[in-house]
């Protein structure tokens, strides 16, 4: 079990017992074996919930705050180091990519504001056909970032930027890069610096290496075997298949991360406006009324529930939502779901079953 420090302000007992009533409902739609979920309210105060089953015999109970990969949310945190490097003037969001990465072959037009909000062009190492095929044959044995590179960044785009908008996890990577290359240090090391350690989120940290002392939850998916079996993939998967970068963390610690951002804790209010300039994304989403994309967080700024900014993350074993709202009924509101189980598309029917519980009270 995690170490988990409690969040302030505990949430009433009967409305704890309500979301948890709910959470179990919930989870017999989501299609996972379990789910964690960390809610901040601030008129009701905490709720850490847990439901279902950490094992494939549905013997043991998945126990509440443990620890997964956070896949794409970590594109939110690397925001966050970027734009506090912008804050202490070690780097200008305009600047070229190859200002600080000249071996790339790309043009002046390929800058880090254009990575970091999916405006860039470049392709996603995610969309070539050899890659789920490669990450299935040899699962702990990951591309290189020198491998991702000759793959995707040849100077082709898929469209001039910023003409267009299309997702770019190889854009990422670059910004992973950029990151050690202005800070001189790690990437796990800048992430810790610039984000972990100011919030002190103690069970957030950089993976790199395979989970082989079951340190993270066990998560399930069916496509890292041939026979399509459903499996515990986490002792076997390596983190670096994620040239993102990946983080691992609880639903506690993310919502911390989030409450803290919008709280003024790790950016000053021009950099948090500059990370919520939002471009459409052009894609149609059935929980989504108006699809947008800042610097590194997914947004919907005509919810029903008024603006929404948040992000996604899924890969094998787990799949996840974190999301922030700043007017829910006149108050914040920040929730994370962890789900242990690949399964197609977020949880957000699970995240507006448990809106629907706090807007009634």
């Amino acid at each position: 079990m995690v170490n988990k420090k409690a969040l302030p302000q505990q949430m009433d007992s009967n409305l704890e017992n309500i979301l948890q009533a709910q959470l179990n409902q919930s989870l017999h739609f989501t299609g996972c074996m379990g789910v964690n979920v960390a809610i901040n309210d601030e008129k009701h105060g905490t709720f850490l919930g847990s439901s279902g089953f950490s094992d494939l015999d549905a013997k043991e109970p998945l126990g509440v705050n443990r620890s997964f990969y956070i896949y794409s949310i970590t594109k939110t945190f690397v925001s966050v180091c970027l734009l506090r490097l912008a804050q202490d003037k070690l780097l200008n969001l305009d600047d070229p990519l190859t200002k600080w990465l000249p071996q790339m072959p790309f043009e002046d037009t390929i800058t880090l504001r254009r990575l970091l909000n999916h405006t860039s062009g470049v392709p996603s190492y995610t969309n070539l056909e050899d890659y789920l095929p490669a990450v299935c044959e040899n699962p702990s044995v990951p591309w290189t970032h020198e491998k991702v590179a000759e793959l995707t960044c040849t100077g082709k785009l898929d469209f001039e930027p910023p003409e267009g908008w299309s997702y770019s996890n190889t854009g990422y990577m670059l910004l992973y890069e950029v990151i050690e290359a202005v800070s001189g240090k790690k990437f796990a090391q800048a992430l810790e610096d610039n984000v972990f350690s100011v919030l002190n989120l103690q069970n957030t940290y950089v993976a790199h290496h395979v989970d082989t002392k079951s340190v993270l939850t066990p998560g399930y998916c069916r496509y890292l075997n041939s026979e399509r079996i459903m499996e515990n993939v986490i002792p076997r998967y390596h983190p670096d298949w994620c040239a993102t970068g990946l983080i691992a963390s609880t639903s506690e610690e993310v919502v911390k991360f989030f409450d803290g951002l919008f709280s003024g804790k790790l950016l000053a209010s021009t950099q948090l406006e500059q990370m919520l300039t939002l471009v459409p994304t052009g894609t149609r989403e059935p929980w989504y009324k108006k699809p947008c994309y800042g610097l590194g967080i997914m947004a919907d700024p005509e919810s029903r529930y008024g603006e929404k900014y948040g992000h996604g993350g899924d890969g094998p074993g787990y799949n996840l939502w974190a999301m922030h709202l700043p007017n829910f009924h006149g108050r914040k509101l920040t929730l994370a779901v962890f789900c242990n189980t690949s399964v197609i598309g977020h949880p957000y029917g699970m995240v507006n079953d448990l809106l629907r519980v706090l807007e009634a009270v």
